[in-house]
């Protein structure tokens, strides 16, 4: 059996990887011409952790991962208003979490490909054609593929879903108003004074954090109501200390808008969407990774017992009833996030601010820490 798989991202590569022990053939259609190297630090926990396991992925996404010892709630002027230690938040879900920049998710998952999976970089999907008995495909560098399944594993942007299911907008939803920021950068003295910990800020329709990476590296992510990407940096800079050290080490940041992505449905005839092309949370919503890995090792299992065509649509179709109440009810969840993520009113920000207030008091800290269900909350 042949899958073609559009997209090396998180969702992409976990699908390849498990068809590929299932013992398929696997085409990996991605458009960048390298991994890319930029991304964000997210919270890697839930379903995914548990999919991870299964697939013996623990090991190597745990060698990436970052430590760190406190989660510290600053004002303006860099004033520590609240500390929340990192081992309440692990605590909050049984030691079964990690904090780890996205990049290093896909780095895992590549390193981790069995023989019979082939990544074909600088291609994207140009045409398909489903028959009903295979799949054809044309990519933009000429070459012609046929396969029993196309999976759109292509993130928000889906070139699968745009060529099958129509324009983007028709499927994209922005969340509150917010604009994401995410960047990496080098700067040895901010890293050094955040030592081990990370920094985050809340201010009006405004959230920022910023954490130390191995050596002299740090990442930082924003979120911003009603400003637009040009100017993001200077709003970020306009939140006071934090936010003015924090752009210092901005270089090439990934910027878009919060969103999610709705799609009914997501199979049509050989073809499925899979991860974000049909099923983004969004970014602040703090699951979009683990559900990616989660989704693919669902349906990877629908589709291993596929031995003739009509099995493929069968088990698409199985994967969509049983894995779509799942996707629609941490969406539910995502939406509440970004309506809370950056606080609208004066009454948000001070909820928050008591929030961070009552983790001093002895024996409510846990509880803070079970709110907060992470420190990134980017997924």
């Amino acid at each position: 059996m042949h899958a073609i798989v559009s997209g090396a991202g998180v969702a992409g590569l976990a699908l390849a990887g498990r068809l590929a022990l299932d013992g398929w053939t696997v085409d990996v259609i991605e458009r960048a011409r390298a991994p890319r190297a930029s991304g964000y630090l997210i919270d890697f926990f839930g379903p995914g952790f548990e999919a991870a396991e299964r697939l013996g992925l623990l090991p190597a996404l745990r060698a990436r991962a970052e430590s760190y010892g406190e989660l510290r709630s600053v004002d303006a002027e860099g004033r520590v208003r609240g500390r929340l230690p990192i081992s309440l938040v692990e605590q909050a879900v049984a030691g079964r979490y990690l904090t780890i920049l996205r990049p290093r998710i896909v780095e895992a998952l590549q390193a981790s490909l069995p023989e019979g999976v082939r990544i074909r970089w600088g291609a994207q999907v140009e045409t398909a054609h489903d028959d009903g008995a295979r799949v054809q495909v044309l990519l933009s560098d000429g070459e012609r593929l046929e396969g029993d399944v196309l999976v759109g594993a292509d993130g928000v942007g889906s070139r699968v879903r745009q060529l099958l299911w129509g324009p983007h907008g028709q499927f994209v939803r922005p969340l509150a108003d917010l604009l994401a920021v995410a960047w990496t950068g080098d700067d040895p003295e901010l890293a050094a004074d955040l030592g081990g910990r990370v920094a985050m800020q809340v201010e009006l329709d405004r959230q920022l954090l910023v954490a130390p990476l191995e050596g002299s590296g740090v990442t930082g992510f924003a979120v911003l109501r009603g400003i637009p990407p040009a100017r993001a940096r200077a709003a970020i800079a306009g939140m006071g200390a934090l936010g003015r050290r924090a752009v210092r080490g901005i270089r090439e940041p990934y910027v878009d808008h919060v969103a999610q992505t709705v799609v009914e449905p997501w199979v049509r005839g050989r073809v499925v969407l899979l991860g974000d092309a049909c099923a983004a949370v969004s970014l602040v919503a703090g699951q979009g990774a683990s559900l990616a890995i989660a989704g693919a090792e669902k349906l990877a299992e629908e589709l291993a017992w596929a031995r003739h065509p009509h099995d493929v649509t069968v088990g698409l179709a199985a994967f969509e009833r049983d894995w779509r109440p799942t996707v629609e009810r941490e969406q539910a969840r995502g939406r509440r996030a970004a309506a809370a993520f950056a606080p609208h009113t004066r009454l948000e920000l001070e909820a928050n601010r008591a929030l961070w207030r009552a983790a001093a008091i002895p024996g409510v800290a846990h509880l803070v820490a079970r709110a907060a269900g992470g420190v990134t909350k980017a997924s």
